[in-house]
């Protein structure tokens, strides 16, 4: 299949800084790095990096990533960020998928990431990497065939089922080169056994998701990442004229490996060392997927995670969208009033915009999170009405929503834990210092919104106006309509002393009665 990227810039057009966009991709076997120019039509790839970190091969019986491979990535990265010294901080994301979803200790490899980079590590969900994965593969397609994609990573494989641009069915399974290389295979001479076996169980982790899949009758289906890239290398070393990678000629491919042994491999230099060493349990996971979905003929991409990163990061729109998608899914799933998130995100959103240059606040990252946060604030409301911000919290953090990272579930998980009641400080100890400063700010307008509409009807919201410095907040209202609301003057009166406690002194300026 042909790479929908332009390698280079091929049309001469300047590339310039602010054009510029990365992509990292962190791995369970390899760290990648793509960066990318925009112009007025399509993005361009200008450069790739690769390093077989073997992250998922680094964990320890605890599931924590050892000091030795910790290190080992962090050199890593440090390569790349010699590469990123010209890209505009903000261009630039790094994710990372299996391995730093399981590793008990990813907090502080994401420390030592941020020192290193710049940039905090962005840890995904498997529906997350899914959808961005399809949108690599698939962009610059102008079709509305079905598409079956399947990556196969070191620790995980995701399988995409969708049409044209837009993925319908997502799902990440926990299996890949690496973890079945691991279990399965121990360099035996002739590994038929150890294949039966690995093949045998990736069938069995496949088999829930087997049906729906089948039902998306694909007309084509799509392979991705480093494993099915190297079979088809493979592939080709033994026969030039082969094209993508067929159920036959990869069934003959791993007979010939059991007959000969994985010495059989060794003469072919389209693949390197490291992919050799975990391609047997990648193989093995590639066989499994063809024969519990029934494909003959699977089509080989050069594009998968990071290049969707690229697509999500240089298309703010696209990604938004997504986002948004997300966020009514939720309140439609967990039946959220939606009348009342918007009369509080109205009043928020007009506290923001007196706010953004007085507290320094991202226009773009900070407002989604906002918004985010009182669309989805009483979302615990359906679980039960007491305690229910702290149920909206759990929820938050536990919910699968596209679009969004981990780190951005949690964030604004942590605002709605505390948009009412007493704050609770725990829910951002695990933040930097300059994302528990952002946060202390969007929680402020979260708390007084949310105040301004408890009777949940639009008229009785009164003329108010924010007037913010550093630390303190000069709220103009209307004193006539205070003494005709005592209870909100009463909140008001406890929101002093609740937010003094974190440095933000509140004031009540009496307005025009």
């Amino acid at each position: 299949m042909a790479d929908n990227f332009q390698d280079k810039n091929s049309n001469g057009a300047e590339i310039t800084a602010d054009k510029t966009y990365a992509a990292i991709d962190l791995g369970s076997n390899s760290f990648h790095m793509a960066v990318a120019s925009s112009t007025e039509s399509h993005l361009q790839m200008i450069d790739k990096l690769r390093e077989p970190v073997r992250l998922g091969a680094g964990l320890d019986k605890k599931n924590n990533i050892t000091a030795k491979t910790m290190q080992r990535a962090l050199d890593c990265l440090s390569m790349f960020n010699q590469r990123l010294r010209d890209v505009p901080l903000h261009q630039i994301r790094a994710v990372g998928t299996n391995t730093l979803r399981r590793a008990r200790n990813s907090e502080e490899f994401n420390t030592a990431a941020v020192e290193t980079l710049g940039i905090p590590i962005e840890i995904i969900s498997g529906r997350e990497e899914a959808r961005l994965i399809y949108t690599g593969v698939t962009y610059g397609i102008r079709d509305d065939k079905k598409r079956l994609v399947i990556d196969i990573g070191g620790g995980s494989t995701e399988f995409i089922a969708g049409t044209g641009n837009t993925a319908t069915i997502m799902e990440s399974v926990n299996m890949g080169c690496v973890s079945a290389n691991t279990r399965w295979f121990d360099n035996s001479k002739k590994p038929h056994r150890q294949f039966e076996k690995a093949i045998a169980q990736a069938r069995l982790e496949t088999r829930a998701i087997v049906p729906e899949y089948l039902k998306h009758n694909w007309d084509i289906c799509i392979g991705s990442s480093g494993t099915i890239k190297a079979a088809e290398r493979i592939l080709q070393s033994f026969n030039p004229d082969e094209k993508g990678i067929s159920r036959e000629s990869l069934t003959e491919l791993i007979e010939k490996i059991c007959k000969k042994g994985p010495d059989v491999l060794d003469g072919i230099s389209t693949v390197g060392e490291d992919r050799r060493a975990v391609i047997l349990g990648g193989l093995s996971v590639l066989m499994a997927a063809f024969e519990s979905l029934d494909i003959k003929h699977m089509q080989v991409s050069h594009s998968a995670l990071r290049e969707g990163v690229i697509i999500d990061l240089a298309g703010d729109s696209l990604n938004d969208h997504v986002r948004r998608n997300a966020v009514t899914d939720m309140q439609r799933r967990f039946q959220v009033d939606v009348d009342q998130a918007a009369r509080v995100f109205e009043t928020a959103e007009s506290m923001f915009q007196t706010s953004i240059s007085h507290w320094n606040l991202d226009p773009k990252r900070d407002w989604a999170a906002l918004r985010s946060a009182c669309h989805l604030h009483e979302v615990g409301l359906s679980v039960a009405h007491v305690q229910y911000h702290k149920h909206g919290e759990y929820l938050l953090r536990h919910a699968d929503m596209l679009g969004f990272s981990r780190n951005d579930q949690e964030f604004i998980a942590a605002l709605v834990r505390n948009h009412r009641r007493k704050i609770d400080k725990t829910a951002t100890q695990s933040m930097r210092k300059s994302e528990q400063s952002r946060y202390y700010k969007l929680l402020v307008l979260l708390r007084l919104s949310t105040l301004f509409h408890r009777t949940r009807h639009s008229g009785s919201t009164p003329p108010v106006t924010m007037a913010p410095s550093d630390s303190v907040i000069a709220l103009n209202i209307s004193t006539d309509w205070l003494d005709k609301h005592p209870l909100t003057r009463a909140e008001l009166e406890g929101e002093i002393d609740t937010l003094s406690a974190f440095g933000f002194h509140l004031k009540l300026n009496p307005g025009i009665s």
